[in-house]
């Protein structure tokens, strides 16, 4: 497997400074329209990051592999994600959830990894590339 650098973007926003562990708890609200995504990113709460930018540094035939078989899945291109600290909230927002377990279930606040971690790893496995975390 070739090894790629770190995707600049979605692996700062998701890892967010505190190692690649975090990536897994970065949560978003599953039942949110684009429209509302739209507007949450306006805040300075709220940010969508782009699977896309997890190929970022990648060569092309390599990302272009990457994000076919993502786009494949079916699964969402982006997620709007609450940037931790913002207006004096710490942590996650799922770690308030009272949903606990349901961290992929599609409804209210889901975590990325949980709930598209497999078409992600996936959709790099597919093309021999390694994750850039």
């Amino acid at each position: 497997m070739r090894n790629v650098g770190a995707g600049v973007g979605l692996t700062a926003a998701l890892v967010l400074g505190s190692g690649a562990a975090a990536y897994a708890h970065e949560c978003f609200n599953a039942n949110r329209s684009d429209q509302g995504n739209a507007g949450a990113s306006k805040s300075q709460t709220w940010l969508t990051v782009h699977v896309e930018e997890l190929t970022f540094g990648m060569p092309e035939e390599d990302a272009s592999c990457v994000l076919d078989a993502y786009a494949a899945t079916g699964a969402p291109s982006s997620f709007t994600i609450k940037i931790k600290g913002a207006n004096g909230q710490g942590g996650t927002i799922g770690a308030n959830n009272p949903h606990e377990g349901k961290a992929a279930d599609g409804q209210g606040i889901d975590e990325i990894f949980a709930a598209y971690g497999a078409e992600i790893a996936g959709s790099f496995a597919t093309c021999g590339v390694e994750l850039p975390f």
